[in-house]
């Protein structure tokens, strides 16, 4: 068996450097895919957060909490809680008032990742991110591409899931609220653009993210 020559060695770790280094560059250093990567698992982390906290019956100054949800606007968005004085269980106001879960910018109940909720927010624990320029988000109803934004007729959006299911609702924001959600939707589309680096996702009837 011939046995390899010092400069066949040499030759072959000189190639596997030279691979190690491509591979490094388009891996580990694009900032972009990383600050995507990260600003997707961060939102869909806080998303399964008030998924669960929905399922769950708490209270805030003896008011129940009926929703717990993320407020968007084309910036960033913030966790919120809806919480209610009413002798009506959460689902009898959503089915009456759903736009009663919309979210007061005057009079937030702030949220936190430890799922505390109260109106003096914990800047460290706090559910809410900013978007980095340039960072685009697009959000449709319809198209798993985003073609039709709802951000092109809403200025504000509002993800909703409400005790004691965690159903979902999706309220949007021109002069006034509106009920963004019929009887018969299946997805909601989330897109997102950043420096040319594109991440999708998106979230079912039973409220699951998938990744596309």
């Amino acid at each position: 068996m011939k046995a390899f020559t010092l400069i066949e060695v040499a030759l072959v770790i000189f190639i596997a450097a030279i691979l190690t280094g491509i591979s490094l560059q388009f891996t580990v250093l694009s900032p972009e895919t990383l600050y995507l990567k990260n600003f997707i698992y961060k939102l869909g982390s806080n998303i399964n957060l008030i998924k669960d906290f929905s399922l769950s019956r708490r209270e805030i100054n003896s008011d129940k909490i009926c929703g717990y949800g993320l407020y968007f606007k084309n910036n960033g968005y913030i966790g919120y809680a809806f919480a209610t004085s009413s002798f009506l269980n959460c689902e009898e106001i959503v089915k009456s008032n759903p736009l009663s879960y919309a979210p007061n910018p005057n009079s937030l109940i702030y949220i936190h990742t430890n799922g505390d909720a109260r109106r003096d927010p914990i800047e460290t624990l706090q559910i809410k991110d900013n978007f980095q320029n340039p960072l685009r988000i697009k959000v449709s109803l319809n198209s798993p591409f985003c073609d039709n934004n709802l951000f092109d007729n809403y200025q504000e959006l509002a993800l909703i899931y409400y005790n004691p299911y965690g159903d979902i609702l999706f309220l949007g924001y021109n002069n006034n609220w509106q009920n963004l959600l019929n009887n018969n939707w299946q997805e909601i589309y989330f897109c997102f653009d950043y420096k040319n680096e594109k991440k999708y996702f998106k979230i079912n009837r039973s409220g699951q993210i998938k990744i596309y």
